[in-house]
């Protein structure tokens, strides 16, 4: 395809280990998007299952891609960044996937020039990439992020290399909620943030996912983030408006599971008792 230089260059980078089972379908995503200036970069762990024969069927296709050991997402993330060229920036996890057009209205939006920071809905998908569910955002509200009630859904969000470089690029020292610190710089620092009313991403939950499988080590480091980030006193606003918001989710998880009747005999055990244990499930990847 040739490269048509009057559109930005979007550069998008996955990270992958031992994600056999759902990369192709992620690589897919990103090559079908029919968008003429794209950089795809892929940086795997060294996994050990069959992702890097996977990566080398389309490895004409990307821009470049290693596999050696690293220090997990957010340190593959940041290395890949590092050979990013575009002027658009972007990370898609090795199971989730870009819907169709999303590519393209994302250039739209940060041609318009009021943009620094570019989101879309998404929808959640499971193991077999059957409908679970979906978030449709609103227009961006810098308090709402920061202090509870608002968030965004990493896989569809898209920001420039000016505002990443400005914020110092991702923070490897967080190994989980990485994203939603970066996010955080980029809100402290006055970036603009622009809502389009499309669907971009698919988000898969799964049994492996971090999201599912690291709660409480989830829950650590946004405390560590209220603290770097937040100024006392809505430090304990965050928290409670996090801990509702984590809640509800789960709910709605159980929910979409067919399992209303589990729910409605959990919830008034949940209000007898403030310090009962959460209901299980998973959260979004940075709550």
């Amino acid at each position: 395809m040739a490269v048509d230089m009057s559109l930005p260059r979007i550069s998008i980078v996955t990270p992958s280990y031992n994600q056999g089972r759902f990369i192709e379908a992620t690589i897919r995503s990103v090559l079908s998007q029919d968008y003429p200036n794209l950089e795809y970069i892929i940086m795997d762990g060294g996994s050990t299952d069959d992702t890097v024969e996977i990566i080398r069927r389309y490895k004409e296709k990307l821009s470049y891609w290693v596999s050696q050991k690293d220090d997990g997402a957010a340190d593959a993330i940041a290395k890949g960044f590092r050979h990013a060229t575009g002027d658009i920036l972007a990370y898609l996890n090795s199971d989730d996937l870009y819907l169709p057009g999303t590519l393209n209205a994302v250039a739209a939006a940060f041609q318009q020039g009021r943009s620094d920071v570019v989101y879309g809905n998404t929808r959640w998908i499971d193991t077999n990439g059957d409908p679970l569910g979906e978030r449709r955002q609103t227009p961006f509200a810098a308090a709402g992020y920061l202090y509870g009630g608002f968030d965004l859904q990493q896989p569809a969000v898209f920001w420039s290399r000016q505002a990443y470089e400005k914020a110092g690029g991702i923070d490897p020292s967080y190994m989980f909620t990485f994203d939603t610190e970066m996010f955080v710089r980029f809100v402290n620092q006055g970036s603009r943030f622009t809502h389009v009313r499309q669907f971009f991403a698919s988000f898969r939950i799964h049994e492996r996912s971090k999201s599912s499988t690291e709660a409480d080590r989830c829950e650590r480091e946004l405390e560590r983030l209220r603290t770097q980030h937040l100024t006392y006193p809505f430090r304990s606003a965050h928290a409670s408006w996090t801990r509702v918001a984590a809640r509800a989710e789960r709910a709605l998880w159980y929910l979409l599971q067919g399992d209303a009747l589990w729910l409605l005999r959990r919830i008034p055990d949940r209000w007898r008792s403030r310090h009962s244990a959460e209901i299980a499930g998973p959260r979004s990847k940075w709550m």
